[in-house]
């Protein structure tokens, strides 16, 4: 899972990306951008390694990636570009908003207008692909190409679309459509979660709740269909410089629950519709992550594309019933280890040991 990070500048951005990727975690630097690889825990790894007496577990990987701030007015080509190499293959953004130090009577219209300005931004981005590659096709159309007249005119509604504003995730695509699109990487085609940087006094508390200081960004959250949550990533980036033992501390003084990372993590996983699977031998328990309804030869071929290629059928254990029973003997005895074929739905937890010819 790879997720990108933008913001406006003077919103936090890279504190919200220190949080979320640990500081101490930091292990890699593309041009002006940060990238970093954090382990997603997995409680479930230890004993799925103890029953297959694995030599080690893998967890799975998420990328987060912080971006250069965004600049009013800059949205060009050349951006989009920059861009491209980074997060063509992002699977959701987060988007920062500012909204510590906002004076005035509105601060949650304040903050709600930074996001339209931040969203306007992607927005005028992928008008500058689509505006660029529409010259090219116009030009083609022109010398009597006829044969890229789809393109042309897929590529028109989409720049139509985002003219007023519009979302490319909210535009009504074919699949083929949306697969001939992929190319061109377009930043209002991912899903998005909005992080609201509130500042100290609201770290713990819900400020885009409908009766808190920020209900107008909520509100305009809620109309766009974007998921929201709301942490202090400079507080919580300083939590984090702290020894383990008294990190657990410091948040209760604060209120807060559990490390924004966390909460982060699981909105993703709902924002993609993701579950965890796992795969088991003597030699590593590993978990994967994949999208929810896929089925066993698409987890097959998250492994593997030689496992795909060659799939004949995958036993299929549930969590519960591995740990409830101790060994896969004693699931097989209880007819709770299963043979299942290519269509069989992964479930979340569910451990597959794939069979397959080479």
């Amino acid at each position: 899972m790879k997720v990108g990070i933008f913001g406006l500048p003077q919103s936090g951005k890279t504190a919200v990306f220190r949080v979320l990727a640990g500081r101490r975690e930091l292990h890699d630097t593309h041009g002006e951008a940060q990238v970093a690889v954090v382990k997603l825990p997995e409680e479930r790894l230890e004993l799925i390694a103890r029953v297959f007496g694995s030599k080690k577990n893998t967890q799975a990987e998420i990328v987060f990636v912080d971006t250069v701030a965004l600049q009013r007015g800059h949205a060009d080509a050349k951006r989009a570009e920059s861009l491209t190499p980074l997060l063509g293959d992002a699977d959701a953004f987060a988007l920062v908003v500012r909204c510590f130090d906002l004076a005035g009577d509105a601060p949650g219209e304040a903050a709600a207008d930074e996001l339209e300005s931040l969203l306007l931004e992607l927005t005028l981005t992928d008008l500058a692909i689509l505006e660029r590659r529409l010259d090219r096709l116009d030009r083609d159309l022109r010398q009597g190409k006829k044969e890229v007249a789809a393109e042309h005119a897929l590529l028109k509604r989409c720049a139509e679309h985002l003219e007023p504003g519009g979302l490319l995730s909210r535009l009504a695509l074919s699949d083929e459509e949306d697969k001939a699109l992929r190319g061109f990487a377009l930043l209002t085609m991912k899903p998005m979660l909005v992080v609201a940087n509130v500042g100290e006094e609201e770290a713990a508390g819900n400020a885009l709740a409908p009766q808190g200081r920020l209900a107008a960004l909520g509100d305009r959250c809620g109309k766009l269909a974007l998921p929201a949550m709301a942490f202090c990533a400079e507080l919580e980036a300083e939590i984090l410089e702290l020894d383990p033992d008294e990190q657990a501390a410091f948040l209760a003084d604060y209120g807060i629950a559990e490390f924004a990372r966390d909460a982060f993590v699981r909105a993703c996983f709902d924002l993609l519709g993701l579950v965890t699977f796992f795969t088991a031998n003597d030699n590593e328990a590993r978990a994967w992550n994949i999208a929810r309804g896929a089925t066993a030869l698409e987890a097959a071929g998250k492994v593997h594309t030689d496992m795909a290629r060659g799939f004949i059928r995958a036993e299929v254990i549930a969590f519960d019933a591995l740990s409830e029973a101790g060994s896969v003997a004693e699931c097989r005895h209880r007819g709770t280890a299963r043979l299942e074929g290519k269509e069989c739905p992964v479930k979340d937890g569910d451990i597959l040991q794939i069979r397959f010819s080479v």
